[in-house]
């Protein structure tokens, strides 16, 4: 019986310890989060100022700090594809739709990537994923006409800017 109890208390000590020294992982890890919330703040203000690549460089540092934040992804790929690093910005916004597969944004925002890169077809896809998640949504309407308009599929990229604008009209 004395064996059933100290094993019963060693396993709950060992527990208790598990659980203690698990504890410090979880506070250090909302602090990474404030600060990448604070550094995708700071690049946010410098691509709006214009600065692109202190906006990478300030987004590096809080993927750095919080790896798993698909918006950072985002935010990195809009600063790569502003500063024409192409390829840098199709492997985050890569990374983006692997973290948040059924987010249109992200759809849309790799297919202006994606277009830049000369890659149309690939565009129109992901300018179709987007439409078939958020059909409501007029963006998705947009960025396909604009890949239509590249294609010289000058039909279709206006019944698209017209969707698009039926859809705008009723969002009012």
């Amino acid at each position: 019986m004395s064996a059933v109890r100290v094993s019963r208390k060693h396993w709950q000590i060992v527990s208790l310890a598990g659980l203690l020294l698990s504890m410090p992982l979880v506070l250090p890890a909302q602090g990474n989060d404030q600060a990448a919330e604070e550094l995708m703040n700071q690049a946010q203000a410098a691509l709006s100022k214009g600065k692109p690549d202190d906006a990478i460089s300030l987004l590096r540092r809080a993927i750095d700090q919080a790896p798993g934040r698909a918006d950072l992804y985002l935010l990195r790929s809009r600063a790569r594809d502003a500063s024409g690093k192409f390829d840098a910005a199709l492997e985050d916004a890569n990374k983006f739709v692997e973290l948040q597969p059924d987010d249109a944004y992200g759809y849309l925002n790799r297919a202006r990537i994606l277009l830049s890169l000369e890659k149309k077809e690939q565009a129109l896809a992901d300018a179709n994923k987007a439409i078939s998640l958020e059909p409501n949504e007029p963006d998705g309407y947009y960025r396909r006409a604009d890949i239509y308009n590249e294609m010289g599929r000058t039909a279709e990229a206006k019944a698209d800017e017209a969707k698009a604008e039926e859809i705008d009209k009723q969002a009012r």
